[in-house]
């Protein structure tokens, strides 16, 4: 078995892909005011992504609403396939009098409307949820060990559940997991990708006045190409250990560098 010198997930080698992006960031419409002036500064910016990464790579806990009701529905997409309790963070409790099903994570409860939820886990009806996936790349740095778990895979499709409050066609473009997922399932010689979806789904609800959580779902799909993954993941990473040994001072948490 050869040495492994880094472990990297594919939410990690998002939050990279946000760090090199901080100009797109900076030239946003968000950062403009009303006289066409930038808001905050693309020092300003920059640093405050290289601390988010930097935290993210330290496993630093963060509390976020959106991403525990993220959490919650795929773990109420999983039940709904499989006819079972959710193996994850969410206590789940459905009353089919009042059409709900009530998702509690940490201290926050989310009501998902039942009869929607059944409707959208009919899209996924057949597949392996929740798989564990690794595989290694070389790179000029060392042996990189790519690995996370995959949300769906049905047939040839690897499928990513998203959850947002506002979708636009072509939001997860720049995603890690639609070259990781598939890399890690053929690599590993655990079968031939095809294609991989991100399901987009936008929500609503959830506020106080309408707390009942329903939404749309969109299908974000992209060919997989083995060679052009390999290629691109190899160069991601690259440039993702020039970074991290540049900042190695300020990383606490070894697993990235596989010491365990």
């Amino acid at each position: 078995m050869k040495q492994l010198d880094y472990k990297f997930y594919p939410s990690l080698l998002d939050k990279f892909e946000q760090y090199l992006r901080v100009d797109e960031k900076v030239e946003s419409p968000f950062n403009l005011d009303e006289n066409g002036e930038y808001k905050r500064s693309y020092d300003e910016i920059e640093a405050e992504e290289k601390q988010s990464l930097i935290d993210a790579i330290n496993r630093v806990p963060f509390e976020s609403e959106a991403a525990d009701k993220g959490t919650a529905f795929n773990d109420i997409i999983d039940c709904l396939i499989h006819n079972n309790k959710p193996e994850g963070k969410t206590q789940l409790q459905s009353n089919r009098d009042t059409n709900t099903i009530e998702a509690r994570i940490k201290d926050r409860v989310f009501l998902f409307d039942l009869n929607w939820c059944i409707e959208q886990a009919k899209i996924f009806t057949g597949s392996a949820s929740q798989v564990y996936v690794e595989s290694d790349i070389e790179t000029k740095y060392g042996i990189v060990q790519l690995y996370g778990y995959v949300d769906e895979i049905l047939k040839s499709r690897v499928i990513d559940l998203k959850t947002t409050s506002r979708y636009e066609f072509g939001k997860y473009e720049n995603g890690w997991q639609k070259h990781v997922y598939p890399y890690c399932l053929e690599k590993s010689g655990w079968m031939t990708v095809t294609d991989f979806e991100y399901a987009a789904f936008q929500l609503k609800g959830g506020t106080r006045l309408t707390p009942l959580i329903s939404g749309t779902y969109y299908p974000e799909i992209y060919r997989y190409n083995h060679k052009q993954t390999t290629q691109k993941l190899k160069q991601h990473c690259e440039r993702f250990i020039e970074f991290i040994e540049e900042n190695r001072k300020f990383i606490t948490d070894e697993k990235i560098f596989a010491l365990i």
